[in-house]
């Protein structure tokens, strides 16, 4: 206790000598805290000074833009969840676009916190306007962030704990956060750990949104798969992969951010066999796929592009409506991207497939 008042203490001096334009007391600070102190300077707001709030954009209850509409629907289950376990009077939980701006929220009556009645769906809690806070550093840096008592730059947060997740777009980067902010103290440990869970299926939730992917599940210990710590691929009907989420990213050695690389199927499992490569767009139970000298993953095909494009056929669940797909629509679907894949190249797609060309021209008939 009392290392956390000297610590508290050391804050409120180094704020203060800040303020004063002494720039070496930022070394009290973690740096990405100090960064943030400096930015929030350069955007002309003093430490001892009130925060400005912006108007809210909207009524409150109406989200313009449609990004902010599924990112909010994608966040809503898992804050419902983090809310009923931490959760409580003085507290929120939201999340914030990757501006800033409140998207969702869970709150108790926060007549009792006037600190955190400003927070708000539609109100924008930028560093310009507050300041140092959790959000802003995990939108600045794509970090877990902790911002409590006299870290914040402005003084007259000193009474509030903040800790932030950020969340990542189909593209793996920075499009918003997921936060809890109130009066007093948690122990950052055990909810960092919930917060990245709850981040992690809410990033899920963005892949479960595209409908004219394909959508693969992966993970070298299949106990893992459909949970959270699953990796998702989205793959186009060319066999292109369009998005990986980050558990996939890292499973599979691609870049951590950014839009991936034209890569298809075939080449992301190059090292797979002939066997495990025909499965891949096939459902079923999870198989292992070999993915190089000593490493395997367990792969589930979780679904086929919704609704029919204008050279397909009428989908497997159409053509079989009291069920799954029976196992000809399954091979026709096969043998069908199989030769869209090769160009046309039936010797080359039966060869894909195992089987006779003669066999593959009868599926493409059917």
């Amino acid at each position: 206790m009392m290392a956390a008042v000297v610590g508290q203490q050391q804050l409120m001096a180094a704020r203060a000598a800040f303020a004063e334009g002494d720039a070496h007391s930022l070394g009290v600070l973690p740096l990405p805290l100090q960064q943030s102190w400096l930015r929030s300077r350069a955007a002309g707001l003093q430490p001892g000074q009130e925060p400005v709030y912006r108007p809210l954009q909207g009524d409150g209850r109406h989200l313009f833009h449609p990004d902010d509409r599924r990112l909010a629907r994608c966040v809503q289950p898992e804050l419902e969840q983090l809310w009923a376990a931490f959760g409580g009077r003085g507290w929120t939980m939201f999340c914030a676009n990757r501006d800033g701006m409140v998207i969702a929220q869970q709150a108790h009556g926060l007549e009792d916190a006037p600190l955190l009645r400003p927070i708000q769906v539609g109100r924008r809690l930028g560093e310009t306007e507050i300041g140092t806070t959790a959000p802003a550093v995990s939108l600045a840096d794509d970090l877990p962030a902790l911002v409590r008592g006299n870290e914040h730059y402005l003084q007259r947060f000193a009474p509030v704990f903040c800790l932030s997740e950020p969340l990542h777009d189909l593209d793996g980067l920075v499009c918003g956060v997921i936060d809890i902010t109130g009066l007093g103290e948690r122990d950052p440990s055990l909810l960092q750990g919930y917060f990245r869970q709850a981040a992690l299926a809410s990033e899920n939730r963005l892949f479960h949104s595209l409908t004219d992917v394909h959508l693969l599940a992966m993970q070298h210990d299949p106990r893992w798969l459909a949970s959270p710590m699953q990796g998702l691929l989205a793959v186009q009907e060319d066999g292109q992969l369009r998005a990986a989420n980050r558990v996939a990213r890292r499973l599979l050695g691609l870049p951590r951010r950014g839009p991936l690389p034209l890569l298809s199927l075939e080449v992301v499992f190059a090292g797979a066999s002939a066997a495990q490569r025909r499965r891949l767009l096939q459902p079923g139970v999870p198989h292992r796929v070999r993915l190089g000298e000593g490493s395997a993953v367990y792969l589930q095909h979780l679904r086929a592009p919704r609704g029919v494009s204008g050279r397909s056929r009428p989908s497997a669940a159409a053509a079989n409506p009291g069920g799954a797909p029976g196992l000809r629509d399954q091979q026709r679907e096969a043998a069908r991207r199989a030769a869209q894949a090769a160009d046309g190249n039936l010797s080359l797609a039966a060869r894909q497939l195992g089987i006779s060309r003669t066999t593959l021209y009868k599926l493409l008939r059917d």
